[in-house]
């Protein structure tokens, strides 16, 4: 099984509820899905409710100034 350190709590968890290492990836997989679907999700709902400036960010990361 590959090494997931910031899932070591939940690889502890399903490994005492008797989960394989096959069923603990597969469960891992999910949770990263919905971990990325989670923050994609909070983006957008930043962005549209004003919270995140979209454009200051991407100046930012573009290193302009403005």
């Amino acid at each position: 099984m590959a090494e997931h350190p910031e899932y070591a709590e939940l690889i502890e968890y399903l490994r005492g509820a008797g989960h394989t290492d096959a069923e603990i990836e597969k469960i891992l997989a999910r949770v990263r899905q919905y971990d990325f679907e989670t923050r994609q999700d909070s983006i957008m709902d930043s962005i549209g409710n004003g919270t995140l400036d979209i454009a200051a960010l991407i100046k930012e990361a573009l290193g302009e100034e403005g």
